[in-house]
């Protein structure tokens, strides 16, 4: 006969588990822990964003001017000169969107077309490109395909390129609407308005 079997009186119990209270008030400790840091991780997001829409508008002002500089070429010369010409240079996600343009319901001309290739107003022809050889020749890329394409909440960087040629004076900007999503910001003005990041480029 096996004696090795424990007896009822012999169980010892050593696992405990949590009260209902117990629970209560550590889910009640989360919830305020969540309550109070909510707010700073938003505004440590709310910063980033703003930051990289600052620096992304800055490197596509500096790669704008060095197409300048490479071609002796301004942009605004090369944009489509059809009917529904394009007065501004813009992000992919609007390239051909009516309304959705800073300041105009005309249609943008894809910035890849003179940043990422050499194909301004995006025609098969090349008489309308930039030089290929010479001194003066486009000398891209001047950025990887699309990589900055839209700003941070999802909207297209523009430029008031259509002012971008030799001999006008008027103010050009590279621009990000920002967190609304709407431009308070004139194509004419001399500052920034609400809530929108940008930097001159005249």
């Amino acid at each position: 006969m096996d004696n090795s079997r424990p007896t009822a009186r012999g169980l010892h119990l050593t696992a405990k588990g949590f009260t209902l209270i117990e629970i209560i008030v550590i889910l009640a400790v989360i919830s305020i822990l969540v309550a109070i840091l909510t707010p700073t991780v938003l505004k440590y997001i709310d910063e980033a964003r703003n930051d990289r829409a600052q620096s992304d508008v800055g490197n596509l002002s500096a790669m704008i001017n060095d197409l300048i500089k490479d071609t002796g070429q301004y942009p605004g010369a090369k944009l489509d000169t059809t009917p529904t010409a394009n007065t501004f240079l813009c992000g992919p996600g609007n390239v051909g969107l009516p309304g959705q343009t800073w300041g105009t319901t005309g249609n943008c001309e894809t910035l890849d077309n003179h940043l990422t290739v050499n194909n301004p107003g995006n025609t098969a022809s090349t008489s309308d490109d930039y030089p290929s050889t010479g001194k003066f020749r486009w000398k891209g890329p001047y950025l990887e395909p699309s990589s900055l394409s839209e700003d941070p909440w999802g909207n297209a960087y523009q430029i008031n390129a259509s002012v971008l040629v030799g001999g006008n004076t008027s103010i050009t900007w590279v621009i990000s609407a920002g967190p609304d999503g709407s431009f308070q910001t004139s194509t004419a003005a001399t500052t920034l308005s609400g809530d929108d990041i940008g930097v001159r480029i005249k």
